[in-house]
């Protein structure tokens, strides 16, 4: 039997209930307005593929390119009104840095809108100054559009971070020696050295797509440290286990801090006035993370989808390239900070139900995504936020220090010709 009540709910939203469908409709077609809207602007832009050349006895560590993505943030467009977002779709486009092994041969291309090309290039050349960018063609449109199939297979992945954005990765601060510049491993050798291992037939793409974003993410990194000094405004709640245990510690501190350990009896202590933070009581690892903290929300940030994509005709398949392209991605891992792992919602590996199938259409995802260098198109991916010291850690042009004889250099550089020169 139904109870009253229940019953009463029911009548009312038999009658009545047809008043909220306006109010539902409505939204649902703005979302659906907004991404059409969208979808029209991006479709506008026309994409253009840069490839890098650089001099063979470059001698720059990734601190320049630090400089570089600190320049490319000038993307960003900070403010978009009412009528161009609703009624022209405009949006903050992106850009996609990528480094292609192709047939054991190494490149470097950019893929901008034609609106950055001079911010791009102005960028790279302040720092690269004998450097050489050319327009080419786009090196995936020479590949069949529906891989994988009987020619050719396909894997590969997503990255996401094991913690909140605001947690640094392990930069390339951390392998240079303090003596000089010139001493230092290369954070991209153990990757150069899988893509110029691949056989004829092989290739690897590494996409990191970024979008410049403001200081939203700072703010959220902010609140973060906030709670973890102990402040007094901070509310926010932990959100993994490494928090639950800096909670902890904040905890524990707080009570010692303020007399609220009695040494027995019920007798109670006058209430201590409570410090602005406890950051002088917190113990030296928790220290340095906060004065990580601190730095990693004090450079410029972008939204960033890292794809690895490796795809080989089928008798020279080996999937464990992709395994080993991400073991590179491993060395910037720290317990107590950040790092990467896999998103098993991309990743084209699956169990149990339908598996060759659901493993086929996300292989066809990937694909697409990597061609059509998607960003956010779906829930499926995960967005990160990296700052310019982190993204010129994990994209850099490798330097003297790192030999890659499959790395196409500049032998000879170009100058201008003579002002008093005669000519015909």
């Amino acid at each position: 039997m139904v109870p009253k009540e229940l019953l009463s709910v029911l009548q009312f939203m038999e009658q009545w209930g047809w008043m909220a469908a306006p109010f539902v409709l409505f939204f649902v077609w703005r979302d659906v307005w907004l991404k059409w809207v969208r979808k029209v602007y991006f479709e506008k832009a026309e994409w253009i593929t840069l490839e890098l050349k650089i001099p063979h006895m470059v001698e720059r560590t990734p601190k320049v390119m630090e400089q570089v993505f600190g320049g490319l943030h000038a993307m960003h467009k900070p403010s978009i009104n009412m009528k161009e977002k609703w009624w022209d779709g405009k949006h903050q486009l992106y850009a996609s840095m990528e480094i292609a092994g192709i047939n054991g041969s190494i490149h470097f291309y950019v893929r901008t809108p034609r609106e950055f090309q001079k911010i791009v290039e102005s960028q790279i050349y302040a720092q690269y100054k004998d450097a050489e960018i050319t327009e080419v063609a786009d090196y995936m449109k020479d590949l069949p559009a529906d891989i994988p199939n009987k020619t050719y297979d396909l894997f590969g992945m997503e990255l996401m971070f094991t913690k909140d954005d605001a947690y640094p990765i392990r930069t390339y601060k951390f392998f240079e020696e303090p003596s000089t510049e010139k001493k230092y491993i290369d954070p991209l050798a153990s990757l150069m050295e899988v893509l110029g291992e691949l056989k004829q037939g092989e290739q690897v793409w590494l996409q990191y797509l970024i979008k410049p974003v403001g200081t939203e993410w700072q703010k959220k990194g902010q609140v973060l440290i906030d709670r973890l000094i102990g402040k007094k405004d901070a509310k926010a709640a932990p959100s993994n286990i490494a928090e639950e245990v800096f909670q902890f510690f904040y905890d524990m501190i707080s009570a010692v801090a303020l007399g609220e350990i009695s040494s027995g009896g019920p007798e109670k202590k006058e209430e201590k006035p409570r410090p602005e933070t406890l950051m002088q009581h917190l113990p030296p690892g928790m220290k340095d993370v906060v004065a990580a903290l601190e730095e990693s929300i004090s450079k410029h940030g972008f939204e960033t989808v890292i794809r690895i994509v490796y795809l080989a005709r089928r008798e020279v398949f080996d999937r464990s390239n992709v395994g080993a392209v991400f073991g590179s991605f491993k060395q910037f891992s720290t317990y107590n900070l950040n790092g990467f792992k896999p998103n098993g919602k991309v990743i084209p590996s699956v169990n149990y139900v339908f598996k060759n199938m659901r493993e086929y259409m996300r292989k066809r995802r990937l694909y697409i995504w990597a061609r059509e260098r998607e960003f956010k198109k779906s829930r499926a991916q995960q967005k990160m936020i990296l700052n310019t010291e982190e993204l010129a850690t994990v994209y850099h042009i490798p330097s003297v220090v790192l030999e890659v004889p499959s790395l196409p250099r500049i032998a000879a550089k170009k100058t201008e010709p003579p002002p008093h020169l005669p000519t015909l």
